[in-house]
Order: structure tokens, then sequence, then C-alpha cells
């Protein structure tokens, strides 16, 4: 059994729960299809046509409606507290708390980055100690 889990909040994008995590809470997770885009695309219900959308977005060099989900995996240091903060930190997010910082996308990647101009932390720092450097 694989500790993993993969999971969307309704009316966010994958991207911005996953800079949301990081940032916010110092909490690492993936996001996007996880190399099975055809089956994740099936996961997620879209139409043949909604997939041709988004993969003509993305020629054009546009990522940011790119569907997807949000991927958290435990390993052998994973405790039950880590997971408790997972669930709270989603659970926050799912139920609509407003970030403390305003979040910019970049179309080309469609990851999203606090906007450090009005971040309420240090430039370098999230508010739990948690880096928020893009990349």
């Amino acid at each position: 059994m694989l500790p993993v889990a993969t999971f969307t909040v309704q009316g966010l994008s994958h991207a911005l729960v996953a800079a949301r995590l990081s940032a916010e809470d110092g909490i690492g997770v993936r996001h996007g299809c996880f190399c099975a885009h055809p089956y994740l695309m099936r996961l997620l219900g879209l139409t043949d046509d909604e997939v041709t959308d988004f993969r003509n977005e993305v020629r054009r060099g546009d990522r940011t409606r790119m569907p997807g989900a949000v991927r958290a995996s435990a390993g052998i240091n994973t405790t039950e507290a880590d997971i408790g903060r997972l669930i709270s930190a989603v659970a926050r997010i799912a139920g609509g708390a407003p970030a403390p910082v305003a979040y910019i996308q970049d179309p080309r990647t469609g990851d999203f980055i606090p906007d450090r101009a009005f971040a309420p932390w240090h430039a370098d720092t999230g508010p739990n100690g948690s880096p928020c450097l893009p990349g």
C-alpha cells in the first residue's frame, strides 16, 4: 500500500492549492496530471472538447487553466501530526479561508507564487518558516 492521497478542492486551481499549502503551511505536495493525463482527464470528467481546448491553450503557451489535482505523499518519517497538519490546512483552504497574501500565476507554467510585495511575512520565509521561492 502506498501512502498517497490525490484530491481537488472544488472551485480552486490545483496549482493554487499546492502553492498555498507550501507558502502558508510549509507542506510540500505535487500538482498537475502526474504523467497520467488521459486517466486524470477521465477522472475529472472532462469531455473530448474540453481536453482539446486545454491542449490548444497549452500549445499557445498558456497553462493557466490546465486541469489537474493535488497529490500528497507520506514517507517513512511522516508522523500522524504531519497528516493532521495537512488535513487542517486543506480544510482551511477548502472552507474558503482567504489567503494571507495575493498569489500571482505564471501563465507559462500555470504555477502560483506569493506576491512578495504584499507578503505579511519576510520575503524569504512564510508564516510557518517555510521558504516561498518559486520552482
